[in-house]
């Protein structure tokens, strides 16, 4: 099967590394898969992704609406004659302009909740392509399809969910979970409103006055680094803080910390999560998005709203409680297999050949 996968760019980030799991592993159950990206950013991602054999398109895109880019994707797409065109994010318009007239089927994933995922005029958009030109949306989760359903006015049995999924074999699974000089709070993920860096520095400042052995550790860059930098500083707990930036391998980073905290206000199916559990971290998560389809509050994570009071008590808990941190991040570990880039690939393939 010739397969194309659509992107919009390949930052470090959640759908960006779920296109190179699903890219990879569809390439290794034998299929011929070709990636398009619009814009010509080059990173840790695109060079794992080129390393396996996979070609990638770079468009040159220019910022907002770019007509060039559909004659340029219409002319690689006929010339490639791919059975399945797979888009993400914003790109399904494009997409399907630059294909129309061709046979080939199209899916798109929805990566985050419906509501969240497009501007209302890419809302309006999407809707007419996946209502009356064939174009199936593929949801992370559960969560993640009722927000379809509602936002689209489609039927439950015309939105496939296919869970996101990580090469296992990357991650570096914990030995120990005794707390050593340092405890080692891990958040990753872009600085924007809805990761919560506001809230989780607040939350911190509180805890690391009662625990000075403490540490936080943000991996990720974005628009609000800056002003969580000086945030940091105000509330004096600078020193307690490392602003990591962008790591192109966040796996050493997981394995050396004690907690995973990710107390976003909305998620889809965050991969960064499932990097967690594959490390067999303890993790602290909102309870929101498609996390609850995730993960189970008390079993393998604790499940908290994004407040406060939340995040501290579970701070505490995992702080202070050697069995309970083993518990959640061994059961964590456990359940990690649903989310293997195999498992993913072939639940696609499964859509694509329906």
């Amino acid at each position: 099967m010739k397969i194309v996968q659509v992107m919009p760019d390949f930052g470090l980030a959640g759908a960006e590394t779920m296109v190179e799991n699903l890219s990879c592993g569809l390439a290794a159950e034998g299929h011929d898969v070709l990636v398009i990206s619009f814009f010509d950013l080059h990173t840790a991602i695109t060079e794992r992704i080129e390393n396996r054999g996979i070609k990638i398109e770079y468009l040159g895109k220019k910022r907002g609406f770019d007509p060039s880019i559909i004659s340029k994707m219409r002319k690689i797409i006929k010339a490639y004659q791919p059975d399945v065109i797979h888009t993400h994010r914003y790109v399904l318009p494009y997409a399907f302009l630059a294909s129309m007239g061709l046979k080939a089927k199209r899916v798109h994933t929805v990566h985050n909740v419906a509501q969240k995922e497009q501007t209302k005029a890419g809302i309006i958009i999407n809707k007419a392509m996946f209502k009356h030109f064939n174009v199936v949306p593929v949801a992370l989760s559960e969560e993640v399809q009722k927000t379809i359903q509602e936002v689209y006015g489609l039927s439950e049995k015309k939105i496939p969910v296919i869970f996101n999924g990580i090469d296992l074999s990357r991650c570096i699974v914990k030995e120990s979970y005794v707390r050593n000089n340092a405890f080692n709070v891990l958040h990753v993920g872009r600085f924007m409103d809805v990761k919560n860096h506001e809230l989780l520095l607040r939350s911190f400042a509180r805890f690391v006055k009662k625990h000075p052995d403490t540490r936080l550790q943000l991996l990720g860059d974005g628009e609000l680094r800056e002003k969580m930098e000086h945030l940091a500083a105000e509330l004096g707990i600078a020193e307690f803080v490392q602003f990591a930036g962008l790591q192109s391998n966040v796996y050493p980073w997981l394995h050396k910390a004690d907690v995973f905290i990710l107390p976003s206000k909305f998620e889809g199916m965050p991969m960064t999560l499932i990097e967690a559990m594959g490390t067999g971290l303890p993790i602290i998560a909102s309870n929101v998005g498609g996390i609850p389809d995730m993960l189970t509050d008390k079993e393998d994570a604790l499940l908290i709203k994004p407040k406060e009071e939340d995040i501290l008590e579970a701070l505490e808990m995992i702080y202070s409680d050697g069995e309970k941190r083993k518990q959640l991040g061994r059961n964590a570990l456990d359940k990690s297999i649903v989310f293997s880039a195999k498992t993913m690939a072939r639940k696609y393939l499964q859509l694509y050949s329906s």
